[in-house]
C-alpha cells in the first residue's frame, strides 16, 4: 500500500508542504503505536543493505546489513525538509582481509553515536524524486582479529577495547544523474533508493599489543600501532540501499 495516501485526514498546510517534498498529495496518520507522537512528524521503516570498502593496508569489502533504518521528518518545516531523527543498527560482521600476504580476519562492530539527520529536496522530475543527504556516526571496534598461518588461524589479540578515539562520520547521499532524463539515482519516500559515501576513519585507541593480555589501561598506545598502520584513511566507500517503505 502507498504509504503517502494511506490517509487525507491531515491538515492543509500539512499536506501543502508535505506535497513540496514527496511529491505527493497526502501525508501519513501516525500510527498509534509511532515513537515519536508529534503529528507533524513522519517516520518511515525501510529495510536496508549494502557494503563498504575498507581501504589503505585492509583493501576489503564488508556486508552491511541486511537491517531496517527508521528515519524521521518534520512535514512542516521550511524545505529543504529536515530529518529530524533516525536510527540504523550494523549488525556486527567478520571481515576478511590479508596482511602482507597472509590471510586474516576480524569481527568489526559498528555502534551509532547520536542521531541520523539529513534533509530532503524535492527536484524537477519526476513527481517524486528527492535528493537524500544524510550524515550520521559510528564509533568502529575491532576484535576477534586472527591471522591464518600453515592452515591455522592464530588469534592476534587486540584487546576487548579497540575502536575509533572519535566516531566516524558518514554523509550517505542520493547520486543523481543529470545525464538522463528524467534523472536517475534519486530517492523516493515511497520507493527509498541507493546511498552513496566516500569517508574518513581515523586512529584506533585502546588495542592491546598483539599477543599479549588484555589489561585495561596497559599498553594502549603501543598496541594500537599495528591497527593504525593498517586501518586509517580517507578512501573508504559505502553503497546503501534502502526498500519496502512502511510505518513502524
Amino acid at each position: 500500500m502507498n504509504i503517502l495516501s494511506k490517509t487525507r485526514r491531515r491538515s492543509a498546510l500539512v499536506l501543502s508542504a508535505f506535497a513540496l517534498v514527496a511529491g505527493s498529495a497526502a501525508a501519513v496518520q501516525p500510527a498509534a503505536n509511532a515513537v515519536d507522537p508529534d503529528p507533524n512528524h513522519l517516520t518511515v521503516v525501510y529495510d536496508a543493505v549494502g557494503t563498504t570498502h575498507v581501504g589503505n593496508q585492509v583493501d576489503a569489502d564488508m556486508a552491511i546489513g541486511p537491517t531496517t533504518i527508521s528515519v524521521t521528518i518534520d512535514t512542516i518545516a521550511p524545505v529543504p525538509t529536515p530529518i529530524i531523527d533516525g536510527t540504523m543498527v550494523i549488525p556486527p560482521q567478520t571481515m576478511n582481509f590479508d596482511i602482507l600476504g597472509i590471510p586474516a580476519r576480524a569481527k568489526v562492530t559498528m555502534t551509532q553515536v547520536g542521531k541520523i539527520t539529513g534533509t530532503l529536496t524535492k527536484l524537477p522530475s519526476p513527481r517524486q524524486a528527492l535528493d537524500l543527504k544524510s550524515q550520521v556516526k559510528y564509533d568502529i571496534k575491532l576484535s576477534n582479529v586472527e591471522a591464518r598461518v600453515f592452515g591455522v588461524w592464530w588469534p592476534l589479540a587486540v584487546g576487548s577495547n579497540c575502536h575509533t578515539v572519535n566516531p566516524v562520520t558518514i554523509n550517505a547521499d542520493s547520486v543523481i544523474d543529470n545525464s538522463t532524463t528524467p534523472p536517475t539515482g534519486y530517492f523516493t519516500i515511497n520507493g527509498g533508493g541507493t546511498l552513496k559515501d566516500t569517508y574518513t576513519i581515523g586512529n584506533f585507541t585502546g588495542c592491546t599489543p598483539l599477543n599479549f593480555f588484555d589489561i585495561p589501561g596497559f599498553f594502549p598506545t603501543f598496541g594500537s600501532i599495528p591497527i593504525n598502520a593498517l586501518v586509517p584513511g580517507s578512501d573508504n566507500t559505502l553503497s546503501l540501499t534502502l526498500s519496502n517503505p512502511r510505518q513502524p
